[in-house]
This record gives structure tokens, sequence and C-alpha cells, in this order.
């Protein structure tokens, strides 16, 4: 490509080149420490989400608004304006051009395939069959299935996002070397959302079979959903290679247009397209593999070409881009679809005048999962008969009988009371001070562990908290006997509007908050620092049965790990797994955590004494790769302990 060519089409790669800076700036946090999602801002996530929606009633997790906008806008840019995201926008687009430059540097011949010959007829069903096993797994299981081999996805994530590793490195490798060998192998054979871009290109015809499909559904011929997407995908493929060089009945508004009289019949412009499209047989090129690049534009001399009839046409396509990304963005921030949707017991609320609350603050609702473990939860209340839920905003919407319940008692009856560890109490401290206070809008299961976080931050002997359901909401404050407390500092703590919360790798999180602080009760309590310790200290027992009847009258021992590290939560997730392991060692009875007569959390292993020692089930539970049994069979996990000291022996009664 010469100089001259490239002043030509500025604006396209201009366009290119920003966005690939604008995703490694976002990637490698240049400007921030928070971390960026390499999804953000994909069309075909949001295209998966979106059908997702519309067939199940949910989204797939993880998915935003701003996702389903970019799929939906750009499904509305291809069939208004062309396939513009292909050649302006899209990283892997960019990566097809720059290994066709590569290969004239290294004067690579390409392999031709003729636009029109059975190889390239047989090639381009590819892509649909990619389209159709994405979406019939995305709808399947409400994950993006995308993200398994995606090579933009595995790059963005450094191969440590959701992918599947063999299916990735295949992808990539064909990405790279059909991008070698072949002009746009990728975007024309294997680009799956080049395939969804080309079913919305013809654009009447996709219209005409979903406008069957909801006639038949609304007769009560219901169809299966994946019968619509084989015939949407089969009939995109046939329509491609029978009417591709010019589709009917097709909407587009842009189109390069050829001047027959200033037309020298040069064919330049057929070299510089990517598609290699016989351009000088149109009057306007309606070609489906047609991206609008303007590459044909810059090329020809005489000037004979333009996108519209106007000359400046050609700078249409990247300003049209540039307002379509930003109108997606901004109907992402201001609109939202519920995450579920979901109704139960229809038929016990006919003829009842049913109401609807709202819920804030839902911090613990945050994808699809956590929606549907709450809604869960609402089908178990009595009155309560259907939730949507608004992950983005952390918003429940939820349908009941006012004649069966009231706001307040689904309040209680979602509620669940918690007690949060801020410090460690000194050793020397035997009891502990206890102030109460009320506040709002604190009714999600993880409010109590961001205030406790809050009053951590501040420095101060505050040891614990402990809420109680009412409303206003009832939150017990443990601290030192001789800490210092008034209604200022306790209402500042509590409406502090952002929690700084520290993450892997020395960065922080910043957790919006908006709790009210209602009012300070009159009064102090104290409490006994072992009743104190047992109320917070979440203990774990796992017993097995087999052996406690095998080793019953027989001498048994206990092996007692002490750390005051165990009081973390890591290491009450972690017992399962210690508890796996050491169910398969011989003369292993139970594995216990427990806060022992010195109050220190200690783990425990009881044993048969005939059996095995102490010290040697510590030398098995310090090895670096545990055996785990799983239902679907044996796993290798990383060992999940280091006893260093060696272990308290106590004898068994």
């Amino acid at each position: 490509m010469n100089c001259q060519f490239t002043k030509k089409n500025w604006m396209k790669h201009l366009l290119q080149w920003g966005v690939l800076i604008a995703i490694i700036i976002f990637l490698t946090k240049v400007f921030g420490t928070k971390t960026s999602d390499p999804e953000s801002y994909c069309p075909m996530g949001g295209l998966e989400t979106l059908a997702t929606y519309l067939v199940n009633g949910s989204m797939a997790c993880s998915m935003t608004m701003v996702q389903i906008m970019m799929g939906a806008i750009l499904a509305l840019g291809v069939i208004l304006f062309g396939r513009l995201f292909c050649s302006y926008v899209c990283p892997l687009g960019l990566v097809n051009e720059l290994f066709y430059r590569l290969r004239r540097k290294l004067k690579i011949t390409a392999i031709r395939i003729a636009n029109g010959s059975v190889a390239d007829k047989v090639l381009r069903i590819i892509k649909y069959a990619l389209l159709f096993w994405i979406f019939y797994m995305t709808l399947s299981s409400s994950e993006l299935f995308c993200k398994n081999f995606d090579p933009y996805y595995a790059f963005a994530t450094g191969f440590k996002g959701e992918i599947t590793l063999w299916m990735s490195l295949i992808a990539i490798g064909v990405l790279f070397l059909g991008s070698l060998l072949v002009d746009m192998f990728w975007c024309k054979y294997i680009c799956p959302l080049g395939a969804a871009s080309n079913i919305f290109k013809f654009t009447l015809w996709s219209l005409g079979l979903i406008l069957i499909y909801a006639i038949l559904a609304l007769l009560g011929i219901n169809i299966p959903w994946v019968y619509l997407l084989i015939v949407l995908c089969l009939a995109g493929y046939l329509l491609e290679i029978l009417c591709g060089r010019k589709p009917k009945l097709n909407p587009q508004l842009l189109k390069v247009v050829r001047n027959e009289e200033k037309c020298t019949n040069c064919k330049v412009c057929e070299k510089r397209c990517p598609y290699h499209i016989a351009i000088s047989e149109y009057n306007k090129v309606s070609n489906v593999d047609c991206t609008l690049c303007g590459e044909c534009v810059a090329a020809c001399k005489p000037e004979a070409l333009t996108i519209t009839k106007c000359k400046s046409g050609k700078y249409l396509p990247a300003i049209i881009v540039v307002v379509l990304f930003f109108l997606a963005l901004y109907l992402g921030s201001k609109t939202e679809l519920p995450t579920i949707d979901v109704k139960w017991n229809t038929e016990q609320t006919e003829g009842i005048t049913l109401k609807t609350m709202e819920m804030t603050g839902l911090n613990s609702v945050k994808c699809y999962g956590s929606s549907m473990a709450f809604k869960a939860k609402l089908e178990r209340i009595k009155g309560v008969y259907g939730v949507k839920t608004f992950v983005k905003r952390h918003v429940a919407v939820i349908t009941y009988d006012p004649a069966q319940i009231d706001e307040e008692g689904i309040l209680k009856a979602t509620y669940t009371p918690t007690v949060f560890r801020i410090n460690s109490p000194e050793q020397d401290v035997t009891f502990l001070k206890i102030i109460t206070i009320r506040t709002e809008n604190m009714y999600d299961r993880m409010d109590p562990n961001y205030l406790g976080m809050q009053f951590r931050n501040t420095g101060k002997k505050y040891y614990g908290l402990e809420t109680e359901f009412a409303c206003p909401l009832i939150v017990r404050i443990y601290m030192h006997p001789d800490e210092t407390y008034d209604k200022d500092f306790l209402k500042g703590v509590v409406e502090a509007k952002v929690l700084e919360m520290p993450i892997a790798g020395g960065e922080t999180k910043e957790i919006p908050c908006k709790y009210d602080f209602v009012k300070l009760e009159e009064g102090e309590d104290t409490i006994a620092i072992r009743p104190y310790l047992e109320k917070m200290f979440k203990g774990f027992n796992a017993e097995f049965q087999e052996r406690i009847d095998e080793f019953a009258g027989k001498p048994q021992e206990m092996v007692e790990f002490s750390n005051q590290n165990y009081e973390k939560p890591i290491v009450l997730n972690s017992m399962s797994y210690l508890s796996n392991w050491m169910s398969q060692q011989d003369g292993v009875i139970g594995v216990y955590l427990v806060l022992n007569d010195e109050n220190m959390p200690s783990i425990r292993i009881k044993y048969a004494k005939d059996v095995t020692t102490g010290e040697k089930l510590r030398e098995i539970a310090n090895q670096p790769k545990w055996n785990i049994e799983y239902k679907d069979g044996p796993k290798e996990e990383n060992g999940r302990f280091t006893f260093e000291q060696e272990g308290k022996i106590i004898p068994v009664l």
C-alpha cells in the first residue's frame, strides 16, 4: 500500500487503529486500575444475549444493556447502511488486512479462491455452521458460548478468560494461517458475526421467516426455537451463494456507485477490493461481501467510484460508525432489560388484584444465577407470585398479593440475619462493649459485610457487627471496652457513599453504598469474649459414618493445628476439600474446624490411633496436589493447606 492510497482512505485507517489502541489502553489499564471487560462492547455477545432473553426470558450471565445495544445497533446498521462494523471497527478484520500486507512484504503468493467457485461456495457454509453452534449452545445454557474460541477474547484475557484452550488455539491458528494464505479468509469463510450480518443484509427474507414463525406461535403452533435458528442459518447460506452478487429486497442506503462515463475499466478497484468483487459489473455495488471499506474508491484514479453519488460520501461510513457506536452507548445507559422475569402459581391469581414492590440495593443479585437463587427464596413465601431482577441497578420488582402479605413481610421473609467479623480482638481483651444502631437500605445479605469493611477502614477497635431484622434494621456493633464513639461518627461511616475494598494485586475495588443512618439506640451492653467469639465463628464438621462404625470402641486421637487466620472465610470454603482428601486416607474418622479452649481457630483431624498418626496425616495434608473425588470422577486439585508446625495430639475419650 502506497502513501497516497493511505491518505485517500485515511478515515477508515484512523478509525481502525484508534479502536485497536483504545482496546489496548482499556485492557492494559494504562489510565486507571479498574478491571476492564474485554467483551464490554462486543456486538456478538449482545446478539447472543438478546436471543437468550427472547427465547428463555433471561439474559446470559455478565451481559449488560450496552452489549445488547451494540448487537441491536449492529443489526440496524447492517440493514440500513451495510457491514460497516467489519471494516471499520472489528479488530479481527484489521488482523486480516495486516496479514494481507505482510504476505505482500514477504512476497508469498496467495491462494486464490474465485468468488462463486465450488470451493468458495463450500467454504462459506462454515461460518453459518459456527453461527448455529454458537447460538444453540448459548440459548441452551444462558452462557456466551463464543467466548470458548473467540481469538480476540483469548488474547484480551491473556488466555485466562472463559475459554476452551484447544478451541481457542485452533481458532487462532485458522485466523493467522488462513489470513496469511487467503485474502480475508477469516472474514469471508469463518466469522459467525459475518454470517449474522449477511442474514441481516437479506432483511426482508429474514423478517419474513421470523414473521411466519411468530404467526404460527400466535395460532398455537409452537415450533421449537432451534428450527427457526436452523432455517435462518440455512436460508442465509443459500441466499449468499445464490443471490450474493445482487441481493434482492435489500433496503441498504449506502452503496459504492460507479460512474460509467468516468470508468476506464482498468479494474484497479477490483485488485484493491479485499474480497475481489467484480466492481466493473455494477452500477451500484450490492454484493453481499461488500463492507464499504472504501479501498476501491481510494484506488480509483479517474474518481469513477463514490459512496452514494456524492464525492464526499466516502466519509459517510466512518461517520455513521461513530454515530452508531455512541448511540448504542447512550441507549445502553438509559435502558435495561430484566435479567429474569418469572411468574409462578398464576392459576391462583385469577381475579386477584396484585401489587408490586421494588427492592433496591440487592448487591448479591448480580447475574442470572444469583437472580434465580433470589427467585427460589421468593417462591417459598406465601402470597408472592413473581419477580423481575435488574442486575445493573441491583433491583428486584416483586409481584405479590396484598391480602396475604405486605412489603414489610416480604422484606422479613427474604432477610438473612448476619454476623461479620471486622477485626480480631487482642488476646488480653476479656469482654466487649455493644452498641446498637438503626439503619435503612441494608436488606441485602452483602450489606452487613460492606458496612463491616467500612468500620474496618476507620482503623478503630471495632471487632464485629450483627444484624437483626426490623424496620429500621437493627445493627449491633461490638467494640473494645475503651473505644469511643458518637452519633456523628457512626452516621459518617454508615452513610459513606463508596467502599474501597482491597482486591488481589494491591488494587482496590470501589463499591457504591447507599445506606441510611436512622438513629443510635440509648444505652450500652457487654459480652464476654468467649460467647462473642462463638457467635462470630463459623465452624465445620465432617464425619465419615463407615469409619465411626469401624473404629467404635478402639483408641482414637485428634491432631490439632491452630492459627488465627483459620477464622477467615477462605479457610471455611477450603474445608470441604480437606475433608474429601482426608476421607481417602486410612484411619481418618472426621475433619473439623473449631474454636479451641484457648479461643484459637483450629483444624482438627480425628483418626484411629492403631492405623495412622497425626504426623503422617500432616505430611499427607501438606502434599501440593490432592486427589478430590467428584460425582463424575476424581480430579487433581492444588492442596489448600500447609501445616508448618507439628500438630497438638488430643486423646479422644
